[in-house]
């Protein structure tokens, strides 16, 4: 395995060069709390380099399979020739992490040029099912928009991501904050508030002085305090932001990608 410094390193490139127009499209939780075991179906997948290395993040959706996002998988993987990837759901994650191994499969309706694209979605086939660890749950179809106005209004999400988690500098140390490139690497949780909902993605916000940051495009977005995933991080409007776009895993084009790999509820 990378050391974990080139990891964040990498991760923080992807965040400033995938070419969303929406966002810096690696965002990771900054001020937020140490996740532990509480959501240990949230792994960090380790991308590999010529760039070097970093994580990004994704959820265990069945023993076998992982969901990330497309991008992740197109930009550290395939436009290298890497077909295969290493995920860990070790809470910090590092050379003496297990590591499950597997085959990324980048959704073919991704399009990089777009940057809401509804195929921003991929996933890891495991070579072996995950053991001790129980998936997160898929969302029934049109969740969401089921829930109605008033319902989404008051609805609370929670994020659980790897990344850089601390800035250093600012009005403490002095100049403009920057991302600490060594702090990735370990599962973190913020809370989320809604804000807004489109055709296929959910808009939320960070709160308790959380925000998002590179290092963590991927990780899963739930629904309240519950195991089910409803969308997956894919960008922040700007880089160390507290709005975060998730592309919605409930759609019509989410479940017609996600079905080829998972029993869908």
């Amino acid at each position: 395995m990378k050391h974990p410094y080139l990891r964040s390193l990498l991760v923080l490139v992807l965040s400033m060069g995938a070419g969303l127009a929406i966002a810096a499209p690696s965002p990771a939780v900054i001020g937020g709390e140490f996740d532990g075991t509480e959501h240990a179906y949230a792994g960090a997948v380790d991308t590999p380099g010529p760039r070097s290395g970093g994580f990004a993040s994704g959820v265990l959706i069945s023993p076998t399979v992982l969901v990330t996002a497309g991008h992740v998988l197109r930009s550290a993987f395939e436009d290298q020739g890497v077909t295969r990837a290493s995920v860990t759901f070790d809470a910090v994650a590092d050379d003496e992490s297990t590591y499950y191994t597997g085959t990324v499969h980048t959704n073919p309706a991704f399009d990089p040029q777009r940057a809401s694209s509804p195929g921003d979605l991929g996933v890891i086939v495991f070579d072996e099912p995950v053991t001790g660890i129980s998936p997160a749950r898929l969302p029934t179809a049109d969740l969401l928009d089921h829930m109605g106005p008033a319902a989404l209004g008051g609805a609370t999400f929670e994020v659980a991501g790897y990344g850089i988690s601390r800035l250093l500098g600012g009005s403490n140390g002095g100049g403009q904050p920057s991302p600490d490139l060594t702090s990735g690497g370990v599962r973190n949780l913020a809370q989320e508030d809604f804000m807004s909902l489109t055709q296929e993605l959910l808009r939320v916000r960070t709160s308790g002085g959380a925000t998002v940051c590179a290092g963590d495009s991927g990780s899963p977005n739930l629904l309240g305090d519950s195991d089910v995933v409803v969308g997956i991080t894919i960008g922040s409007l700007g880089n160390c932001n507290t709005s975060n776009w998730t592309m919605r895993l409930d759609t019509p084009s989410a479940r017609a990608f996600l079905g080829q790999y998972v029993n869908l509820p």
